[in-house]
């Protein structure tokens, strides 16, 4: 059976990103796995946490357990919908949070991951680098949670490209469609180009994988939009507020326009400010749905 794998370090954003990711798995008709890393000493003494409990790594191991039963019930209790509901399962680890999805991956058939974005606060830095690591390891597709998103039916996506690789856009297209027939959900091609650089290729670049996206898939709800911004991120941050977009789709690829805005100082501002969900695709991922 598929599962999305739910991540939380039981702070608010984390949790809220989970129930995120467990409304997620209802329409996927996917099981869920609620997960949590234990970061070990040397990662908390890396962001100035002093103390470790005097139990030890067994009381933290069992505080773990009782938090991730509390959040299934959670789940259990306050979903009265009908349908398919999820088989809910716990699992902790000790460890770098990339090694735990890891070996969790390695066991189970994980379609999808979802954890919260950045919140200011304590240990902010060191969520930071989970979100980023996450992004950059992965081979899974990774949803990134705001802290204030709620979940609804996706009923417009943008999927952002910098048209650097046409061909690879057209196949990560055609991979969204499936998820994106689930909801019956428009996909928006959506191109930032600044004012002196905006071509007429990339106007027959959008058309070509709007007819392509078609032929290959018969769905009709993709179109293309070009978008005049200097800076990518704020061009597809204020896109998606004006469109009312519920998902943004990034591909990572080494060297794309993505891979150039993680290194950004603005990224993580883009992605702790953003109001909505952002879909992160690995670049050669077979599925997303």
């Amino acid at each position: 059976m598929k599962t999305v794998l739910l991540l939380t370090d039981f702070s608010t954003g984390g949790n809220h990103a989970a129930a995120y990711g467990y409304h997620l798995a209802k329409h996927l008709k996917a099981n869920v796995v609620i997960c949590n890393a234990i970061v070990i000493p040397l990662q908390m003494a890396e962001a100035g946490m002093i103390g470790w409990p005097v139990n030890g790594y067994d009381g933290i191991m069992e505080d773990t357990e009782k938090e991730l039963k509390k959040l299934k019930k959670v789940f259990e209790h306050s979903d009265h919908s009908s349908g398919f509901h999820p088989q809910i399962d716990c699992m902790s680890q000790m460890g770098r949070l990339g090694d735990v999805v890891e070996n969790i991956s390695s066991v189970l058939d994980v379609v999808l991951i979802v954890m919260g974005t950045h919140h200011d606060g304590f240990g902010s830095l060191l969520l930071d680098n989970n979100t980023r690591n996450m992004i950059n390891t992965t081979n899974h597709p990774l949803v990134l949670v705001p802290p204030h998103a709620q979940f609804k039916d996706i009923k417009k996506m943008s999927f952002a490209t910098d048209f650097e690789f046409p061909l690879q856009d057209a196949e990560d297209l055609e991979r969204l469609v499936p998820m994106a027939r689930l909801f019956g959900a428009e996909i928006v091609i959506t191109h930032v180009h600044s004012p002196e650089r905006q071509l007429k290729d990339h106007q027959v670049l959008g058309n070509e994988l709007v007819a392509g996206v078609f032929n290959k898939t018969n769905y009709s709800e993709v179109v293309y939009q070009a978008i005049q911004n200097d800076h990518p991120n704020w061009g597809i941050s204020h896109f998606c507020a004006e469109a009312k977009v519920d998902l943004l789709v990034m591909v990572h690829r080494s060297h794309n326009f993505m891979d150039v805005m993680l290194k950004g100082s603005h990224t993580q501002k883009m992605a702790r400010d953003l109001p909505i969900p952002m879909f992160v695709i690995p670049a050669g991922t077979k599925n997303h749905s």
